[in-house]
């Protein structure tokens, strides 16, 4: 295994753990525990989590505003769908770490990584 393929290929209790959140959130029906997890493993405050978007946000699923660290999530669907959770989590991890704010892009990949742990 070279270094490239080590550096992307997460670990076995890196695995566990997005599964973890999955099932939290789809499964279990636990959003809010499955953000309070993700928190403590990424070393951040943990946001607020909310149904209902701010004005100004129509059709989105979610969206995470920074000022007040909050993801707001569009309804009860959106509030047990893991992507879009796990994907405004990323929104708060890079806001909340001092780093770039992250992109659209880069929120999906992070999302997609854990949707992908139970599949392999």
């Amino acid at each position: 295994m070279n270094r490239q393929e080590s550096k992307s290929k997460p670990t076995l209790d890196e695995e566990k753990f997005r599964l973890r959140v999955v099932q939290l959130i789809f499964l279990k029906r636990d959003p809010e525990r499955a953000v309070e997890e993700l928190s403590t493993h990424y070393r951040v405050e943990k946001p607020t989590v909310r149904i209902g978007l701010p004005k100004g946000e129509g059709k989105a699923l979610g969206c995470y505003v920074h000022r007040n660290k909050t993801i707001y999530l569009a309804d009860t669907e959106s509030f047990y769908d893991p992507y879009v959770v796990i994907h405004e989590f990323y929104h708060h991890l890079r806001s909340v770490s001092g780093k770039h704010r992250g992109t659209e892009k880069h929120a999906r990949e992070f999302a997609l990584s854990f949707l992908r742990s139970g599949s392999r």
